[in-house]
């Protein structure tokens, strides 16, 4: 049982909490610490996004439960509001679990024109203030997150740490004053530094009411926008948008050196990300791209409320059209009820016999007009479809002849050692060697009975080793007719009495007694 884990700072990353927490123990070694806490000593430090949250939250009083850690000391807030329902109940579980997935793909952070910070931020005047009512100073999650680069309280750009939150040697690093000497403050254009401290107001609103905020699924998205152009007068006709008004009302309010900041500053060409996203939504858009869209369009309210207040409008438009198209088909001695059109019947005899994809090969025309003009019944009528049961999908490695052919070969490798005396130690690991497949065996063994008998018989302990050693030198004492002293004989096996196994010093001692 863990005892004195920290309680965390306000708005401090669990990464920093751990951190803290290898210092005040006196732990040093990064294995040590994850194996302590985690029983794992192969888990990569994550600062935004970290798994094993439940386990955590084990370790501290009951108003820090997983759910709480993860609202107010991940960064997972600043994508909730954008993020389907399904999506976001998934991150929770993930966060909370053991087994670490592609949270980041999931999410989109991976394909995002957004990059991530590399190394840590921090504002030295925060610092200060944390040193005088702590004791210690501490990784805010707010200083993590791109597009916060200005510190609000203290008015002034942060500073960028010598201190790596990514790549594959990162490790649980503390906080410390020393970080000033490394560091480097961030620069921008000065024109630019009034949207900046507001992008960070902007983002710091988005930390604090995004966890209230639930999203069903795209669709709810592109209704929401097109009804904050339609508002707006962003339109050209019914249905199109005049994009260039909404670039030119984008580039005005936030300028073209700032969007070029953020990589954001195509705008121009026929797939930039401000066409997408005013278009139908098929996936999700970072936080950045929706606070700049929404706070251009609508400069008098914070973004987060403008959100909110379209994202209701688009759920409850959607709901009721739900409800309009919601047309069952009843079934009453068996013949649908005649309220269905002649498309609507024929498609509903058609799924009872086959599946969606089956019924949709059939006859593609049916389903394109049943598309155009009742979409919201088919895709309710077909959750109703037969569902084929899933073919078993065929190896595609034979392991039991590949299981054969490897014993073949470890057999023959193994003749050819027999008589060999002066080759290295028969572990598992040289005999796999031998066959070129390291990987593949070591990642496989469950599909290889065969091999794995044969390394277990014939790997070669240390005990065994030594005395081949041994052997190998009392053979060429006999062959060069020479004798050699016991300090003498143990340097030609490479040996030395310190490092002789029990086992080995019995075969050692055999050895001379017999002479």
């Amino acid at each position: 049982m863990i005892s004195n884990f920290p309680a965390p700072y306000p708005d401090e990353l669990i990464y920093s909490v751990i951190a803290r927490y290898a210092v005040h123990h006196g732990i040093l070694s990064p294995k040590y610490l994850t194996e302590e806490l985690f029983n794992n000593r192969n888990l990569t430090p994550t600062y935004d996004l970290p798994s094993h949250i439940g386990k955590l939250a084990s370790y501290l009083p009951d108003c820090y439960d997983a759910l709480y850690l993860i609202n107010h000391h991940t960064l997972l807030p600043i994508y909730q509001p954008f993020q389907p329902d399904t999506v976001m109940r998934y991150a929770v579980q993930v966060l909370q679990g053991e087994q670490y997935q592609s949270l980041h793909t999931k999410l989109g952070k991976n394909a995002s024109r957004i990059k991530s910070v590399n190394f840590f931020r921090f504002c030295p005047h925060c610092w200060q203030e944390q040193m005088e009512q702590h004791g210690e100073v501490y990784w805010k999650r707010s200083w993590q997150i791109t597009g916060y680069e200005y510190c609000t309280k203290h008015t002034s750009p942060l500073f960028v740490s010598s201190v790596p939150c990514n790549g594959l040697d990162r490790k649980f690093y503390v906080a410390h004053l020393n970080a000033l000497k490394d560091s480097s403050q961030l620069i921008f254009n000065p024109q630019d530094l009034h949207r900046h401290t507001e992008l960070a107001k902007l983002i710091e609103e988005l930390l604090t009411h995004s966890t209230y905020l639930t999203v069903q699924d795209f669709s709810i998205l592109s209704k929401a926008y097109f009804n904050l152009l339609k508002e707006k007068d962003l339109l050209s006709g019914q249905k199109n948008v005049n994009y260039e008004k909404v670039r030119q009302l984008v580039v005005d309010y936030w300028g073209e050196s700032f969007l070029q900041y953020y990589h954001l500053g195509d705008v121009w060409s026929e797939n930039c990300w401000l066409k997408k996203i005013c278009r139908k939504h098929r996936k999700a858009f970072s936080y950045l791209e929706h606070c700049i869209v929404l706070k251009a369009l609508v400069p008098e309210q914070k973004p987060i409320e403008t959100y909110k207040r379209y994202i209701r409008l688009a759920s409850k438009e959607l709901t009721n059209l739900d409800r309009k198209d919601e047309a069952p088909s009843v079934w009453v001695n068996n013949k649908i009820d005649r309220i269905l059109s002649e498309d609507q019947k024929q498609w509903t005899k058609l799924i009872q016999k086959n599946s969606v994809k089956q019924a949709r090969q059939c006859d593609p025309a049916l389903y394109a007009r049943l598309y155009r003009n009742h979409k919201n019944w088919l895709l309710l009528t077909n959750k109703s479809a037969v569902i084929l049961p899933s073919a078993i999908p065929k190896p595609r490695v034979d392991w039991k002849k590949r299981d054969q052919q490897l014993i073949k070969q470890l057999i023959k490798i193994r003749d050819q050692l027999l008589e060999d005396l002066d080759s290295p130690q028969w572990t598992k690991k040289f005999f796999i060697k031998q066959l070129g497949s390291v990987s593949m065996i070591e990642k496989n063994w469950r599909f290889l009975p065969l091999t794995t008998a044969f390394l277990e018989r014939y790997a070669e302990s240390v005990d065994c080793y030594q005395i081949r050693r041994l052997t190998r030198t009392l053979i060429r004492q006999y062959t060069e007719n020479q004798f050699y002293p016991p300090s003498v004989f143990l340097r030609l096996s490479g040996l030395s009495p310190e490092r002789l196994t029990p086992e080995a010093r019995r075969f050692f001692n055999s050895i001379w007694g017999g002479n």
